[in-house]
């Protein structure tokens, strides 16, 4: 699968320099979200159609059909779904299209991750002047209540 990252294209080839950094940021949401969908599918559509000619790679679990991403106004011409189940696959899949260059965003749930994994998902960002949206769902403690920890501060 890595191969095929390396190998393809970017939808459209920009000219001039390139001067963007990369970054990751974490989007957390409630495991029981009645939606998640809602709130990612509109941002991948506006994405999606102001990438610059690059890639919007998705590393997903969740199979996705092209008319729900087309009902929000995803240009699919400028997406690749990456279908990933097992969570360090998806964390070097993630790592390998951040680097690679050739997407402007690579969203991925690539499970829990420590400070490293983090780190080397930012340089891989900065390596290929992308940008990273990393989603988590929020902890919950053992009752089912959201917890967020803060500073030695706990959020209900």
């Amino acid at each position: 699968m890595t191969n095929a990252l390396r190998n393809l294209p970017s939808p459209a080839s920009e000219t001039g320099s390139n001067t963007a950094t990369g970054s990751v940021t974490e989007l957390v949401l409630t495991r029981h979200a009645p939606d998640q969908a809602a709130l990612l599918l509109p941002m991948i559509a506006w994405l999606s159609h102001n990438s610059a000619g690059r890639w919007i790679s998705w590393v997903t679990s969740t199979n996705i059909t092209r008319q729900l991403l087309e009902k929000f106004g995803v240009n699919t011409r400028n997406l690749r779904i990456i279908h990933c189940t097992d969570d360090q696959q998806a964390l070097w899949i993630t790592w390998e299209a951040l680097a690679r260059g050739n997407s402007h965003t690579v969203i991925a749930s690539p499970g829990k991750l420590n400070d490293r994994e983090f780190a080397e998902l930012e340089h891989a960002a900065n390596s290929g002047q992308c940008q990273g949206i990393l989603i988590r769902e929020r902890q919950e403690d053992k009752s089912g209540q959201s917890m967020q920890h803060m500073s030695g501060c706990v959020i209900h």
